[in-house]
């Protein structure tokens, strides 16, 4: 029987810690059910962290322990990745799906993974793949510091990332951006947890997202296609940022699915 208050794990962007998903997660909290968003070990927010960038397999891993710790509980686990984060929810997914672990007479496991204008790769993408003929106008213009890459410019960010936000409330919340492995954006996946039997894949469409493009958000859909799954699309206006700007929105997708 499905556990019927699933727990719901979000995976932030790129450059992004959880904070920018903390009233994501509240809202879904106050609906009565459990929620948490990690912090990425590849995003530093810290000038003084001197950590050497941590490849795209350490956000997997820390996907996948989540969600361990989540299904030895014995609940179901939906996961929401925001952009890059589709990538690491994928490569980290692998394995834990909850018919998988059934098999292997464990409880608990991955019921949904829910992409967020999220990069859904094949087997051994890479995150600057997917993004590698974007219009130049429309790419993020990155400088890198000893490994860490950083906006170069902050106002054209947020004119890709927040440009439904007000633009006071889109400039203050790009001061929260963080520096980001550029080693995460090479690393290939090795492995794919949407593949996985019974797991279910949702997709949030943005429509007017200038960072992963309308065409390119089609096509992670059209990769699931191709290999078998059914995507179940929720077609939203909205930029890059829909946690932000179209947050009423986001909380229904996704309490939507943990309803079922």
């Amino acid at each position: 029987m499905a556990c019927s208050t699933p727990s719901v794990l979000i995976v932030p962007g790129s450059f992004s810690s959880g904070e920018f998903y903390y009233p994501l997660r509240d809202a879904i909290m106050a609906q009565g059910f459990e929620a948490k968003a990690i912090n990425l070990p590849t995003v530093k927010i810290n000038p003084n962290d001197t950590r050497t960038p941590p490849p795209m397999y350490a956000d997997a891993d820390l996907v996948a322990a989540e969600v361990e710790k989540l299904a030895d509980e014995g609940k179901d686990v939906i996961v929401v990745a925001h952009s890059y984060g589709g990538v690491p929810m994928t490569q980290g997914a692998a394995g834990l799906g909850k018919a998988t672990r059934a098999k292997e007479g464990k409880k608990g496991g991955i019921t949904t993974l829910a992409y967020m204008t999220a990069f859904l790769p094949e087997l051994g993408q890479a995150a600057i793949e997917i993004l590698s003929d974007v219009p130049p106008g429309q790419a993020i213009q990155v400088g890198d510091d000893n490994g860490w890459w950083y906006h170069l410019n902050r106002t054209a960010a947020v004119d890709l990332v927040f440009n439904d936000l007000p633009r006071e409330e889109a400039l203050e919340w790009s001061t929260r951006f963080g520096n980001h492995s550029a080693q995460s954006f090479l690393d290939p996946t090795t492995q794919l947890g949407y593949l996985e039997e019974d797991v279910a894949i949702s997709y949030l469409f943005c429509e007017h997202d200038r960072t992963i493009p309308p065409t390119h958000q089609q096509r992670s859909i059209d990769i699931a296609e191709r290999q078998g799954k059914t995507v179940a699309v929720t077609r939203i206006a909205a930029d890059h940022a829909p946690m932000l700007s179209a947050f009423d929105e986001v909380v229904g997708w996704i309490v939507g699915i943990a309803r079922g």
